[in-house]
């Protein structure tokens, strides 16, 4: 990753002669005593970063947001929303160059530093460059991303163009419902669609706040209609799991309970999924809690109970907590999970 790291700084500062560096001759880190002192506080962490830049050399600054990412790995958190905010900081950073930028970018934190980077895209050119939102290309900055790392991290990026979208909307979820079917096909429309609800539920979580309705448990999933939104309809209920674990303080049997109330029945084991997903990420090296949730699933719905586990512990935890997941389990969940971890571990950008 290093090595990686300064190439594109030669080519940030104007030289490719940094690619003639040695490990004695690398810039000094700051990640550790940013990451002592703040910890899993984004605020905190942004703050410092900017305080770094104003002194300190290009090259400093962005090893030290990918040191971050690594120590955000190994510790005891969720650390997709903190790379988010590490990628929101990078972009203006080196001033809205998005082929600069997602070239630090690569799975680590489930690709937390790419979504943070292309969030932001359409509110700088609403917002700084006054361009109406309807006007706002949202497909031609993946495109960059794609050529610049390929399809996979393309994927990444319209993902992040969904938490852009609903952000611009103001948490209208059909407007940029809308605009996500600008995209060239059904996976990347629902990419963008994932990206959507995931920033919805969590400006719920974080603020109380998003596209929910109090006196409708199913809003607004349930408002999504016809065989075109079938995509979206499954990502909305994946994360209105969350919603019902707030909701019910997060009492399973009382969640279950709310998955089972869903009017189109093709949409509760998505539901089951996401319940799994969400639970797991608060678990993360709980397995044994993980394992057993699973188990206490009613049986029709344990495959999808494990698919959502082995997601979370797969993006979001550790490919060694993965691994050793799928071993607990016997005969066809086994084979499911190990399934399932392969194709996420497969379909990584690097």
């Amino acid at each position: 990753m290093r090595s990686r790291l300064l190439i594109i700084i030669g080519i940030v500062v104007g030289g490719f002669f940094v690619i003639a560096f040695t490990l004695q001759s690398q810039p000094v880190s700051y990640a550790e005593p940013i990451f002592d002192s703040c910890y899993d506080d984004d605020e905190c962490t942004i703050d410092r970063l900017y305080e770094l830049s104003q002194n300190n050399s290009t090259q400093t600054v962005l090893l030290t947001i990918d040191e971050l990412v690594d120590l955000y790995v190994d510790a005891d958190f969720y650390c997709h929303p903190n790379a988010h905010h590490l990628g929101e900081f990078l972009f203006g950073y080196v001033n809205r160059d998005l082929k600069v930028a997602s070239s630090l970018s690569d799975y680590r934190c489930a690709s937390g530093i790419m979504h943070g980077l292309v969030e932001n895209t359409i509110q700088v050119e609403n917002m700084l460059d006054g361009k109406p939102i309807e006007s706002v290309d949202i497909k031609e900055p993946c495109k960059t991303v794609n050529d610049a790392l390929g399809e996979d991290a393309k994927k990444e990026c319209i993902h992040g163009m969904g938490h852009s979208l609903v952000k611009i909307y103001n948490y209208n979820t059909t407007h940029a419902l809308e605009r996500c079917n600008e995209f060239d096909d059904w996976r990347e429309v629902y990419m963008c669609n994932g990206g959507l609800f995931m920033q919805n539920i969590g400006e719920y979580a974080e603020k109380r706040d998003g596209d929910f309705i109090k006196s409708d448990m199913y809003y607004p999933c349930n408002q999504i209609n016809g065989t075109k939104n079938a995509e979206a309809a499954t990502l909305c209920y994946r994360y209105q799991a969350n919603y019902f674990l707030i909701q019910t303080n997060y009492d399973l049997q009382n969640t279950y309970s709310l998955c089972a109330g869903i009017e189109d029945q093709r949409y509760i084991s998505i539901c089951y999924k996401g319940v799994a997903a969400h639970l797991t990420k608060d678990n993360f090296n709980d397995l044994d809690k993980t394992q057993s949730m699973c188990l206490s699933t009613p049986v029709a719905y344990q495959d999808e109970c494990i698919i959502g586990a082995i997601e979370s512990l797969t993006r979001f935890v550790s490919e060694e907590k993965a691994h050793e997941f799928c071993q607990r389990l016997d005969g066809d969940l086994q084979e499911k999970c190990q399934t399932r971890m392969k194709s996420l571990l497969d379909s990584r950008f690097e």
